[in-house]
């Protein structure tokens, strides 16, 4: 069965739908949250990396980090909390 998301849907925009699509993952949604959870930490921490090139303030740059510790953290109890509705 060929499943294609239809356009203007937010699967067909989704990252990583092909990789859901092949895993069978389409219709676990808990499973998605928890890999575009973990994709969004990622990212914050490549940010903190990129920054510590950046011209600027200390302090500004002491906030992003406490803000980035703060959203990884929780994203962690969040996603331990998830885990248990994967498919």
């Amino acid at each position: 069965m060929n499943k294609q998301a239809e356009f203007g849907s937010y699967t067909a925009h989704q990252p990583n739908y092909e990789a859901f699509k092949e895993n069978g993952k389409l219709d676990d949604y808990a499973y998605q949250s928890l890999v575009h959870m973990q994709n969004a930490s990622h990212h914050l921490s490549w940010a903190l990396t990129v920054l510590d090139h950046a011209n600027i303030p200390v302090e500004l740059l002491e906030e992003i980090r406490l803000a980035v510790i703060k959203t990884s953290t929780t994203f962690g109890d969040l996603e331990e909390k998830l885990r248990v509705y994967k498919k």
